[in-house]
């Protein structure tokens, strides 16, 4: 028996996998104050016999909060002499809007004062230039410490080639002050490009020790329960890791949650013959979109996140701040806007009744009918309509209360399809040829409506949409991500069985690192290529099949003219690096139940959407069977979200029990 449990901004959500394939779902309020609480919560709410499970999966955004929220550790930076001001300097990129004139450069939680010279110089080609010299080093070391520094982060130029100097100064710390926490750039982003190599090892030392404060936590609180067995946590690549490798690895986990939703829309998407969709994930806080053409998301080496840029791989996607809790304002100029601020859990919306008192989505949902208070959350938690009045009338629009309701939900589903377009017409992909699979506890609300917006005319609604990201830890594949840096001209060499034969090693080294048994994964393996002068790769990915600089090159072309629409023949191809990654396929094989129907008779009431009062009818979504149809507008209400479908839509259920709504002709 397998528990997966993820923590959103406002719920935390649990899918427990039963010794005969069923599964049991949970959802609790999430608690800020004490992250790791909400996963005691969710577990002991579901009567989890903790004792007979044998895997426990977990998604959360504890790195995440910390970064943006800056309450990581006092992290201390070790330079070469001459690199101090390396996170300083930055680079001429300016992400987000070029335009403005009030930019600034997004700043890495480090301060000047916290960053060391040492001694030392690996060459480019990692000849030893100047050795190192260790009396020097342990002195600035020491110095970081008496300044506060619990954590130190390691990047020294060129330790991607050569990174014995960077293993000699980790291993002094953990002889002279083994209570520090140490991040060395060869370990946690082995690559070319000094900026980004020193803003990934930073953030790694920044977060590294609040997230294994966390998982420690965790750990304690599951086995006081009983729990005996593996704890796994979910990576931004859309795989899962042994939770000892969390705090070395802290940056892999940023995108977590929405990762995780992406992987279990697949897994839905697969078992009702889908082949190409686009992800639609709104929850509490925000709202995550990623296309995934072939049933395969696409997988980048570089993230975002507070604009700072992290070398990690990750499953691509969009985010935009439009969650259940997004909040609404009127600007200065008097225009209307949805998110990115958002009341999370606490206070959360006003129509929680929690202490918040500014209207977000969710108090929107509630005046414009979609949602009916007292069958929020399978009955569970009651909404307050007068709040929600309330708070929206704040607002002070010229409309009334049901206008401005209307208001904030088109501007909503407005900035979802612009992340839709973002992720799909902006890369020369027409989503009208795609299903958008809409889950979390908004996704299927707004789904119908965002797909019109952009044209599409299909809508999957999973099983059990609102804990798709839990569901998707109990489908992932353990996945461990491995980099080699090598910038050289591409050559029948650069990928040939020697080459090979080394990246294997390494990715057995790692596997082995993390007790993984031998023979349980495979090892896929790969070069990031581009044209010599480029400033960014793609990689291609090889099973051992053509690795000549020929093959590898028209491999490279064709990914190339997909991306980017044209190729350069004339142009030489150049190696930056060599990528293995070790996968260890999941074979669990589930089943999602149908809930016995209630027996309720449909009911007809008032929605009020697009300036229209539409007479709607409100179903309990386990009264709609398989092979039954519902034509819209009506409301599918269910414990973990709700399903609306609008006036031109019919919605069936599939054999699988899943929805799929469709325009009509």
């Amino acid at each position: 028996m397998k528990v997966g449990v993820e923590i959103g901004g406002t719920f935390t959500d649990l899918v427990w996998l039963q010794k005969d394939g069923t599964v049991v779902t949970g959802k609790v309020p999430s608690t800020p104050s004490a992250i790791h609480q909400a996963v005691i919560d969710a577990v002991r709410a579901a009567d989890v016999t903790l004792p007979r499970i044998s895997e426990f999966a977990h998604g959360s955004t504890v790195a995440t909060n910390a970064l943006l929220t800056r309450r990581g550790a006092c992290t201390g930076l070790l330079a070469t002499t001459g690199f101090r001001d390396i996170i300083e300097i930055g680079t001429h990129d300016r992400v987000g809007n070029i335009y403005t004139a009030f930019y600034h450069k997004p700043r890495v939680p480090i301060p000047r004062r916290l960053v060391r010279e040492i001694p030392e110089r690996i060459g480019a080609d990692g000849s030893v230039l100047q050795p190192l010299d260790e009396d020097a080093a342990w002195r600035e070391v020491q110095a970081l410490i008496d300044d506060g520094a619990d954590s130190i982060a390691i990047c020294l130029l060129n330790a991607y080639r050569n990174p014995a100097h960077e293993r000699r100064l980790a291993a002094l710390i953990h002889e002279r002050a083994p209570h520090v926490h140490v991040s060395a750039s060869h370990q946690v982003s082995p690559e070319f490009r000094e900026y980004e190599r020193t803003v990934t090892t930073a953030v790694n030392a920044y977060v590294g020790p609040v997230v294994k404060g966390y998982v420690d936590k965790l750990e304690a609180g599951l086995r006081d329960d009983g729990y005996r067995g593996a704890l796994r946590l979910m990576q931004s690549n859309g795989g899962i890791m042994p939770a000892s490798a969390a705090a070395a690895n802290a940056v892999r986990m940023l995108l977590s949650g929405p990762a995780a939703g992406v992987r279990a829309a697949i897994w839905y998407a697969q078992r009702n013959d889908l082949r190409d969709i686009i992800t639609l994930d709104m929850g509490g806080t925000s709202t995550d979109v990623a296309v995934a053409p072939g049933l395969q998301a696409r997988i980048v080496p570089e993230l975002f996140v507070d604009d700072l840029p992290i070398r990690t791989t990750a499953v691509d996607m969009a985010t935009v701040g439009a969650g259940g809790g997004s909040i609404a304002s009127v600007d200065q100029g008097g225009f209307l806007n949805v998110g990115p601020a958002s009341a999370g859990a606490v206070p959360g919306p006003a129509c929680y009744d929690r202490g918040g008192m500014l209207p977000t989505v969710t108090d929107a949902q509630v005046i414009a009918g979609i949602l009916r208070p007292q069958r929020f959350f399978g009955g569970r938690m009651a909404l307050r309509t007068d709040l929600a009045r309330q708070a929206l009338q704040s607002l002070n629009l010229p409309d009334d209360v049901h206008g401005a309701a209307d208001a904030v939900l088109r501007m909503v589903n407005s900035n979802m399809a612009a992340a839709v377009r973002l992720v799909s017409t902006a890369r020369g992909i027409d989503p009208r040829d795609f299903t958008l699979v809409a889950y979390g506890g908004g996704g299927p609300v707004h789904g119908a409506m965002v797909a019109d917006q952009v044209g599409m005319r299909r809508v999957l609604v999973p099983w059990a949409p609102g804990i798709g990201s839990a569901f998707g830890l109990l489908v992932a594949d353990l996945i461990v991500d491995v980099v080699k840096a090598r910038v050289e001209p591409l050559t029948d060499a650069s990928f040939d069985t020697k080459a090979r034969q080394q990246m294997q090693q390494i990715c057995e080294e790692h596997a082995a690192a993390l007790e993984i048994p031998a023979g349980s994964y495979e090892i896929e393996m790969g070069l990031d290529l581009r044209y010599a002068g480029q400033g960014f790769e793609l990689t291609v990915w090889r099973q051992g099949t053509d690795c000549t600089a020929q093959g590898l090159r028209e491999a490279f072309e064709q990914l190339h003219r997909q991306q980017y629409g044209y190729a350069r023949q004339a142009l030489a191809v150049q190696v930056v690096n060599m990528r293995g990654r070790v996968v260890q396929r999941n074979r669990t094989e589930l089943k999602t139940p149908l809930a016995a129907s209630s027996g309720a008779k449909p009911e007809i009431q008032a929605v009020m959407l697009d300036g229209r009062r539409l007479g709607v009818t409100f179903l309990p979504r386990t009264d709609l069977r398989p092979a039954e149809s519902i034509a819209g507008p009506a409301v599918l209400e269910e414990a973990t979200s709700t399903v609306f479908v609008p006036d031109g839509w019919h919605c069936t259920c599939l054999p699988t029990g899943d929805l799929l709504l469709e325009k009509k002709a």
